[in-house]
């Protein structure tokens, strides 16, 4: 789909960036998951999560501090935005609460740099709302860069 084809983008307001993804890869946007820790993974790595039975990797967005530790089940539930590509799933942990635009509100901007969002994270486009900049998440890219094959 293009941007012409889809109209609202689920906005991601960070500490430092602003990161955002079409709404039509959205399944779900919960503050009732648990993330549970794997040792020995990459800082941005909170975790997995289960999602409807199937356990699911836990991504913070880039450049986000990583929310303390609790004891407390309920202190460490957060705010976890569940995309999907094809048959893959993705967490994607939030530290402040996500909002929807609409493409026609935003101004895509060109990126100057060329710069890539991050390594994580491939760019689809850089929208300009509200006097923040949003770099525009490629769930498709993003997930195909995160999975091994056999």
């Amino acid at each position: 789909m293009s941007e012409n084809e889809i109209n609202e983008i689920l906005c991601f307001p960070g500490s430092r960036k602003n990161y955002a993804v079409d709404f039509s890869c959205v399944v779900e946007i919960s503050y009732d998951f648990k993330i549970s820790k794997i040792p020995c993974m990459p800082s941005d790595f909170d975790g997995v999560c289960s999602y409807k039975g199937a356990m699911i990797p836990v991504i913070r967005i880039e450049g986000e501090e990583s929310l303390p530790e609790t004891d407390s089940e309920e202190e460490s539930r957060v705010i976890v935005v569940i995309v999907k590509h094809q048959k893959y799933f993705l967490g994607i942990r939030l530290s402040k609460e996500p909002y929807i635009i609409s493409y026609t509100a935003a101004d895509k901007i060109t990126n100057p740099l060329g710069v890539a969002a991050s390594d994580r994270w491939k760019e689809k486009g850089l929208y300009r709302y509200d006097q923040k900049l949003f770099s525009v998440i490629d769930v498709e890219k993003t997930l195909e860069g995160m999975v091994f094959y056999p």
